[in-house]
C-alpha cells in the first residue's frame, strides 16, 4: 500500500514538473507606446519603420504604426516581470497626449523704491503635446511682484518644446509664453486702481516621470509684465505707478497626463 502511494506521488511530481518549469520560463513581449501605455502579449510581425502586428494577452489583435512605438521588449520572463518593474525599470516619461501642469513660482528682481523685490505666484496650464517635441497650452494664474501687494492675473498661451533625451524617465524642456494680465483694486492695501498689461516669459527646465504617473517639473526663466497701479497714501495723496516688471523666476510643480 505504501509502495503504491509512493509510486503515485512520484508520477504526479514527474507529470507536474514540466508544466511548472514551463510556467516559470514562459515569456511575454512588451511594447511601450510614446503616450506611455505598455502593451503586453506577443509580437506577430514587425516591419521596422512601418508597422508592428501585436496580439495582446486577452487575444486582441492590433496593427501599430512604428512611429508610435517608444520601446520594444521581447522575451520578458513572466516570473521576473513584476520584480524588474519594481527594481530595474524606470518610469517612462510620456511625450504625447493631453496634459495639465500646476506650478508654483518664486520671482526676484530689482525695484527702484524697494531694492531687491521678492514675489510669488501660481499658474495652471492645460495643453496638448502634439508630437515628441512640441506642445501647446493655455493657462491662467496669479502673480505678485512686490511686497506692496501689486498683484495681477495673467491669461496666456504657451509653446513647449521637449528636448530629445536618452533617459526615458525624463528630460529637459523649454517654454515660451505670452498673454495679457488683469488687475483688480485692493481696498485693504489702499490700491484704488489696478490694471494689468502684456506679459511674456521664457524658461528652461527639467521634468522627471514617477511610477505614479505624475511628472515633476523644475525650471528657471525670465518674466516680463506691464501694469498700472494707483494707491492712496496715508496723507491722502495719490500715487500713480506705471511699471514694467522684469523678474528672474524659479518654478516647481507637477504635471498630469490623460
Amino acid at each position: 500500500m505504501k509502495e503504491n502511494t509512493l509510486i503515485v506521488l512520484f508520477l504526479a511530481i514527474v507529470a507536474v514538473t514540466p508544466y511548472s518549469a514551463f510556467s516559470q520560463t514562459a515569456t511575454i513581449d512588451i511594447v511601450t507606446m510614446k503616450d506611455g501605455k505598455a502593451l503586453k502579449g506577443q509580437i506577430q510581425q514587425y516591419t521596422p519603420g512601418q508597422t508592428l502586428k501585436f496580439q495582446t494577452e486577452d487575444g486582441q489583435k492590433l496593427e501599430i504604426a512604428d512611429s508610435d512605438v517608444s520601446k520594444i521588449q521581447q522575451g520578458v520572463e513572466l516570473g521576473t516581470l513584476e520584480a524588474n518593474r519594481k527594481t530595474n525599470e524606470l518610469p517612462t516619461a510620456r511625450t504625447r497626449g493631453l496634459y495639465a501642469n500646476s506650478m508654483l513660482s518664486f520671482a526676484v528682481g530689482n525695484s527702484d523704491d524697494e531694492g531687491v523685490s521678492l514675489g510669488a505666484g501660481f499658474s495652471q496650464v492645460f495643453g496638448k503635446q502634439i508630437n515628441d517635441v512640441f506642445g501647446l497650452g493655455l493657462g491662467v494664474g496669479i502673480d505678485n511682484y512686490s511686497r506692496r501687494g501689486e498683484t495681477v492675473y495673467p491669461l496666456f498661451g504657451e509653446l513647449r518644446a521637449l528636448f530629445p533625451s536618452k533617459k526615458e524617465s525624463g528630460g529637459f524642456y523649454s517654454l515660451l509664453g505670452g498673454g495679457y494680465s488683469l488687475g483688480f483694486p485692493r481696498k485693504s492695501l489702499d490700491i484704488k486702481t489696478a490694471e494689468g498689461g502684456p506679459m511674456g516669459y521664457l524658461a528652461i527646465g527639467y521634468r522627471a516621470a514617477t511610477t505614479e504617473g505624475v511628472d515633476i517639473y523644475m525650471d528657471l526663466g525670465a518674466r516680463f509684465q506691464s501694469a498700472h497701479f494707483e494707491r492712496t497714501l496715508y496723507n491722502g495723496d495719490l500715487e500713480i505707478r506705471d511699471i514694467d516688471y522684469r523678474r528672474i523666476v524659479i518654478r516647481v510643480g507637477i504635471g498630469l497626463w490623460k
